[in-house]
Formats: structure tokens, C-alpha cells, sequence
């Protein structure tokens, strides 16, 4: 939980100019975090197998997450488009 502290006190804004930690990267760090220490444990232990399984899952969670975050940002900007199109169609009228 070290790690998990440093990262959530470590001075972001300083590193990013001014800028908060953008949350797609806090996920990741945040994830990082927990699993390195997890994983090297499991490779002292030799868990080799449960690694491997372990960061199939990770990796697959995370694409699902950026897949989804995609997702978010297609349908805003769709959101968006259809407003201003509404909006065009209101001002004619």
C-alpha cells in the first residue's frame, strides 16, 4: 500500500504543468500500484502461472476500460452534433 500512497500524494500537477493527473492514467498508475507488488510476490513465490493469468485479466480489463472510454467520447461528440443540428433547425424556423 506504499506505492498506493506515493502515487495518490505525488505532486501531479507539478509534473503535468499545472494540469490534474488525467483519470485514464490515474486507473492505470492507480492499477500498477497494487499489481507490481502483487506480481512480484507471485514470481518470488513462483506463481508463474497465476501471473500470467492475472495480468490477462488486467490487460483485458484495461481495453475494455479505454474501449469504453471511447465509447463516451463518440457518443458525446454524437450528442453534441445532433444538439447543434436541432438548434440550426429551430433558428430556420
Amino acid at each position: 500500500m506504499i506505492s498506493e500512497a506515493f502515487l495518490h500524494y505525488f505532486p501531479w500537477m507539478k509534473f503535468f504543468k499545472g494540469r490534474t493527473l488525467p483519470r485514464l492514467l490515474a486507473y492505470i498508475f492507480g492499477v500498477l500500484g497494487l499489481m507490481v507488488p502483487l506480481t512480484v510476490w507471485l514470481m518470488q513465490e513462483s506463481n508463474l502461472e497465476i501471473v500470467i493469468v492475472l495480468w490477462k485479466v488486467i490487460v483485458a480489463g484495461g481495453i475494455t476500460v479505454m474501449a469504453l472510454y471511447g465509447l463516451d467520447h463518440y457518443l458525446d461528440l454524437w450528442w453534441k452534433d445532433m444538439e447543434a443540428t436541432e438548434r440550426e433547425v429551430h433558428a430556420k424556423e
